[in-house]
């Protein structure tokens, strides 16, 4: 039996667990006033810490508010701009806080509006909505001072606004996919666009950030990798300043420095580049088994927000060589089960080499009981930061095998394009290889469980369905079914972005057909949990509604849990509390031990 059973019960550790709470997406306020937020009080909200006069830093909610903050912008002047969606249905309303009311600045209309950039006196708020026809993402600015927005420029899909260049013009990033998107310059007055990153192809430029007199931003032009480019706004030159041979992620501009996050096979490393005659001399300022997910200008240094296996997620201060905490999340005393994971990799039907990461139970003798955890996306990437259900998992004496199967990112523009639409399958097959590599090993027992949410939702069916003697069990969570009816019922906004990935299905409907979980359900033979929000504005529950129908009528165990207050994924700490502990429970009753 795992080593903690004989000290807790199995439910009580694991709504420990769950209890975990976090922060994330640190920044610094004029009044010198550390910024967050954290789910400390079961959602998420802002919080502030600061100085108390005697070298320790007071934390406390910024604002009251019932429901979720997705983002927060602070104003040079001292209001605060935030948005806010009401049961995870991801139509973010933007608000305007000025410490003694609330303005409702954009939604509550059913309209989704992104958060853009206060100008430099902290009076004008720029953003984008696409309250005009719910797909397309027009260019706002607010005045703080009469209250009133105006529409400066039409958009043509999914735009956010990055910063001002100067008082007139803003600087924008448009995504034409998911994977190809350009840099625009917005007049404010005239409402005239400019692409300052007109290409053929497929091209990342995004993380404009002004430099003196040019604009510095990240590229992946020319190169497999996104590394650090300017360019010229009045003339359009554009220039590579430096390129590690990995993905560059965030780019921050303060004091005068550059400062980059880089991504080495999933870690973060922070590096500070001095700009010297034309090019960027690096030097790293923080190297570790993390996942750093934003990062902004303080006073005297940098801060960021991290994900750490041993940490937890959290907000840190970089001055110089030091490295501090500004919080500190509840851990319920449990930081000492917090486990890293090592680096594995293996060879695919192909020949392709893959990576991944495996959370070993420490203390436990090899080979482990194991569950595959499946990353969505597909454009993204299984990362060493901090997951709760993957440290309770191996707590519990279960090892976790997350692998990058292709179409992840971070390994160049090449890898992430080999599972689209015909080449879906081959990502399914990496998923097998990867427990056949780590079987054979001896690092994993036969017949793991299969788990992931999303596109790692579609990925655990699609391994149920294609590989049915490989699995104890499944979790599918918010997971896509049929990916013609996904392409056909999510959100107007998103439609183009996903056929580019999936397929069109007035063009390539059969295929998608043969590629989608729907198609594999006869095969399914393992048991299954399904969750699901009802709000989900991605993947409707009408994908988990078809899929668990289909599934009963043949007599396979399904259990399902629809949640009718969720959306994209599982936010109330209540419900991530009750869906989670059943998710283990149901893993610990079915995987082979």
């Amino acid at each position: 039996m795992p080593r903690v059973l004989d000290l807790v019960d199995v439910r009580f550790l694991v709504e420990r667990f769950l209890s975990i709470r976090s922060a994330w997406q640190g920044g610094q306020g004029p009044d010198g006033c550390i910024y967050y937020l954290s789910n400390v009080t079961g959602i998420p909200l802002l919080w502030r810490a600061c100085p108390n006069g005697v070298g320790r830093l007071a934390h406390d909610i910024v604002l009251p508010w019932q429901r979720r903050i997705g983002d927060y912008k602070i104003s040079p002047a001292g209001g605060i701009a935030f948005t806010s969606d009401f049961d995870g249905d991801e139509k973010w309303a933007l608000y305007h806080y000025t410490g003694s009311s609330v303005r409702l600045v954009s939604g509550e209309d059913g309209s989704m509006n992104l958060l853009g950039a206060w100008d430099s006196g902290g009076h004008r708020l720029a953003y984008t909505s696409n309250k005009r026809n719910n797909i397309d993402f027009d260019y706002y600015v607010y005045d703080s001072r009469t209250g009133e927005s105006r529409l400066v420029a039409g958009g043509q899909g999914i735009a956010t606004v990055e910063a001002w260049l100067d008082e007139n013009t803003l600087i924008a990033v448009k995504r034409n996919t998911n994977l190809d998107t350009d840099i625009i310059l917005v007049n404010v007055e005239t409402g005239d666009t400019v692409n300052l990153t007109s290409h053929k192809g497929e091209e990342q430029n995004t993380n404009p950030r002004p430099l003196g007199d040019r604009i510095i931003y990240l590229s992946n032009r020319d190169s497999e990798y996104t590394g650090i480019w300017t360019l010229d706004p009045a003339t359009g030159e554009a220039r590579p300043l430096y390129n590690p041979g990995h993905d560059v992620e965030l780019l921050e501009v303060a004091g005068g420095l550059v400062y980059a996050v880089v991504n080495r096979e999933g870690a973060s490393r922070i590096e500070k580049l001095t700009p010297h005659s034309g090019r960027l001399l690096p030097q790293a300022v923080h190297e570790a088994k993390w996942t750093v997910s934003t990062i902004a200008e303080a006073r005297r240094g940098l801060i960021v927000s991290a994900s750490s296996p041993t940490e937890g997620v959290e907000v840190f201060i970089i001055q110089g060589p030091r490295l501090e905490k500004a919080t500190e999340s509840p851990k319920l005393g449990l930081s000492g089960l917090f486990t890293e994971p090592w680096d594995f990799h293996y060879e695919s039907f192909d020949g392709l080499r893959i990576h991944g990461l495996v959370y070993e139970p420490r203390g436990r003798e090899r080979p482990h009981p194991a569950v595959v955890w499946l990353h969505g996306g597909p454009e993204s990437q299984a990362r060493p930061g901090f997951n709760i259900l993957q440290q309770a998992l191996q707590a519990l004496g279960i090892a976790v095998v997350a692998p990058n199967f292709r179409g992840s990112t971070g390994y160049g523009k090449t890898f992430t394009h080999l599972d689209d639409v015909e080449k879906r399958m081959d990502a399914v097959r990496d998923v097998a290889e990867a427990v056949k590599s780590l079987v054979r090993e001896g690092v994993i027992r036969e017949k793991p469980c299969v788990m992931g949410g999303s596109y790692g939702g579609y990925l655990t069916l699609m391994s149920l369905g294609v590989y049915p003697e490989l699995w104890s069990c499944g979790v599918s969570i918010v997971g896509i079914v049929n990916l013609v009816t996904f392409i056909r019922n999510t959100s107007p906004y998103r439609r183009h972005y996903r056929i580019v990935e999936y397929g069109d299905p007035d063009k390539h409907g059969e295929v998608m057909l043969q590629l989608s979980p729907i198609s594999y359900v006869h095969r399914i033979k393992a048991p299954l949990m399904v969750i699901h929000g009802a709000r989900d504005p991605r993947v409707p529950v009408s994908e988990a509604e078809q899929l668990v129908e289909a599934l009963r009528s043949r007599g396979v165990d399904v259990e399902y849990m629809r949640l009718e207050d969720e959306g994209h994924g599982i936010v109330k700490i209540e419900n991530r509390l009750r869906v989670y502990t059943r998710a283990i429970q149901f893993i610990l009753e079915h995987l082979k031990r």
